[in-house]
């Protein structure tokens, strides 16, 4: 994953106010958390990638946060049967594992609802650049400073994932034995130590320079009132976007509780 979530396009939901998109989010967050028909969030999963395609972000993008899924969604799906033992329709039982038709559904909906919601931010994050970002939530009502925090918080998490696994290869080919084969958790933990060790260091030192950028920037300044070289306004398809997304949500949901 390249350092930085956003991708440069000139898509719809690019030139879409941010505060629309954060609307949309947050409509696909709250169907796939209040809804657990299947059909709900194969829709929401459907509407995610639709809403991504059109925006012309590239399938390698969208596979690669599949694949990066992968492991959690297997896991979740295999282990969920262990210790969620309801339902009648006893279809297997031997120890501690009893499956049943309503825990399997269960298991899939737990396992699919995953890909949902971390599609739902993308659907946001993909289409919009730090600076919009933190001018949406500032927008909402946000402080800059906390918005400022949390949009570049959100830049910095791919940049460690790179940096885990840079320093990784490194440590391995000055001789660190990382493939520990069988061996216990623990000595496993103790094994990746000196990443984790360098990868803080090398984390202190970039949000010490980043705090420096800030100060000589003037953030936080007294007295100071910050102005913005562009500001956000509704447009009338903005209006449109929001209109048609909260129609179709309340028609999703109505259709999944009537159902």
């Amino acid at each position: 994953m390249t350092a930085d979530l956003y991708v440069p396009a000139d898509g719809w939901l690019h030139r879409a106010d941010p505060r629309v998109k954060f609307a949309l989010t947050v409509l696909l967050l709250g169907l796939t958390l209040a809804l657990r028909q299947t059909s709900v969030i194969l829709m929401a999963l459907l509407i995610e990638h639709v809403l991504l395609m059109t925006s012309k972000i590239p399938l390698r993008n969208m596979l690669r946060i599949w694949k990066m899924l992968l492991p959690l969604i297997v896991m979740i799906v295999v282990m969920w049967p262990l210790f969620d033992h309801t339902g009648a329709d006893m279809l297997f039982g031997f120890g501690p594992v009893i499956l049943t038709k309503q825990n399997l559904v269960m298991a899939a909906v737990m396992g699919l609802r995953v890909p949902a919601l971390a599609f739902a931010c993308f659907v946001l994050l993909f289409t919009t650049d730090q600076a919009m970002l933190v001018r949406g939530l500032v927008a909402l009502g946000v402080p800059y400073r906390i918005g400022l925090t949390i949009s570049t918080s959100l830049r910095y998490i791919p940049e460690f994932f790179v940096m885990f696994s840079t320093i990784s290869q490194a440590q391995q080919a000055r001789g660190l034995n990382l493939t520990t084969g069988k061996a216990k958790l623990s000595r496993r933990v103790r094994a990746y130590i000196p990443v984790i060790i360098a990868v803080l260091i090398q984390g202190f030192t970039i949000g010490e320079n980043v705090g420096r950028a800030m100060e000589s920037r003037g953030l936080g300044m007294q007295g100071v009132r910050r102005s913005y070289y562009r500001q956000l306004r509704m447009r009338p398809s903005d209006w449109a976007i929001l209109a048609a997304g909260m129609l179709c949500a309340a028609a999703v949901a109505v259709l999944a509780i009537v159902a």
